[in-house]
């Protein structure tokens, strides 16, 4: 599952919401379905597949430790929209925090905010969500421009500049290149404004405002542009080897399927590679079944096994159980059927752990002491 495939507004919402009061944050006894606004969600950088598949594995292990927060008026999500998927994909008990705001001009700032607190932003997202702060708070003023327009708005970007210790020239800055980013979102698709961000799009913020000024001009000539951007930027120095020999069965790889979005980002493992084509297990989000999909060679990507860590350490465990050799039929089909999984379900662990301990009472040794690191 990955985080561009929240649950719609239409669908059944599981009503496990348990609810915790704080200070400044209102407290109910009835869990209240949560809505999810669009204009708000879009604030929210998306997590890479790996990310993702990182939190869901901890969310199914450890359950949901972060609350989730809430718009008290309007009862829509404002913060954890990938942990409220995973939750309602799983059945998996959450909390929320409720919030009051008197506008949703507040509540995107205090969503820009607390973006803008977390570490693992890239230089053009943190100008960004200041850019976007910076609109916000500068027409929120409102009152008479003509007197006092220009006043204010040289107040909120000295007061945001010494906030975030930048020149008041640097968030009028990051003001274009926010309005910059947005207009080539608005042609190339919202994966267009985080290739931007997250840098996959190989442009630089120069590069980035000068297109946007040519979108009045010829639009045509920046669509154009973006799609020959719609790729990830090779690492220098990386060895040229043909993409389908990059792919083998086994393999983790993520799939490139913006024409099927209950696919597109996810992870999965190869089964079988053909000429042109290749088979992929997948998880089906709502029944958590295991599925074989199809892609064309350059739809898939290989992920090292490496950045996912969690992941790694079953694939060593199921691997050490191969190599002692003596398994019965059943633990060798349980154990092929482990290995399609990109993130496993408790009850799935504990079938590697009951295999693992059958063979530890047999004095082989193996998964000593393995089955308390997942």
């Amino acid at each position: 599952m990955h985080p561009t495939q929240e649950t719609s507004d239409n669908e059944e919402r599981q009503p496990f919401v348990v609810l915790r009061g704080s200070t400044g944050k209102r407290r109910h006894t009835v869990a209240d379905w949560l809505r999810i606004d669009p204009e708000f969600k879009a604030l929210i950088p998306p997590l890479s597949p790996s990310e993702f598949a990182s939190l869901e594995a901890s969310i199914l292990e450890e359950g949901c430790r972060d609350p989730l927060v809430v718009w008290t008026e309007e009862k829509i999500l404002i913060d954890g929209y990938n942990r409220y998927a995973i939750c309602v994909a799983h059945g998996i008990p959450y909390q929320i925090v409720e919030m009051s705001f008197n506008s949703r001009n507040a509540v995107k700032v205090w969503m820009l905010l607390n973006q803008l607190g977390r570490r693992n932003l890239t230089p053009e997202s943190v100008s960004y969500l200041r850019g976007t702060w910076y609109e916000l708070t500068k027409h929120s003023r409102g009152g008479d421009r003509k007197s006092s327009g220009h006043f204010d708005h040289l107040k909120t970007e000295t007061k945001l500049g010494a906030q975030f210790k930048a020149s008041p020239k640097t968030i009028r800055r990051d003001a274009q290149f926010a309005k910059a980013v947005d207009t080539l979102s608005s042609i190339g698709g919202e994966d267009m404004k985080w290739k931007i961000l997250n840098r996959s799009a190989g442009m630089t913020k120069k590069q980035v405002i000068a297109l946007a000024n040519d979108t009045r001009s010829n639009p045509a000539k920046v669509a154009k542009t973006l799609q020959g951007r719609d790729q990830k930027v090779k690492p220098e120095g990386e060895p040229t080897i043909a993409h389908h020999l990059t792919l083998k069965i086994g393999s983790l790889v993520e799939v490139y399927a913006p024409d099927r979005p209950e696919l597109h980002h996810r992870l999965g493992r190869i089964d079988s590679v053909g000429e042109k084509t290749a088979t992929v297990w997948m998880r089906h989000i709502s029944t958590c079944a295991m599925q074989l999909h199809t892609f064309k060679h350059r739809a898939l990507t290989v992920v090292p096994l490496e950045s996912e860590p969690r992941l790694k350490q079953v694939c060593d465990r199921i691997n050490r159980l191969f190599e002692s050799g003596n398994l019965d039929p059943f633990e060798v089909e349980i154990l092929n059927l482990l290995e399609q999984r990109v993130v496993h379900t408790p009850c799935e662990m504990q079938y590697l752990e009951q295999i693992e301990a059958r063979y530890r009472t047999k004095g082989k040794g193996v998964g000593e002491g393995e089955n308390k690191r997942i």
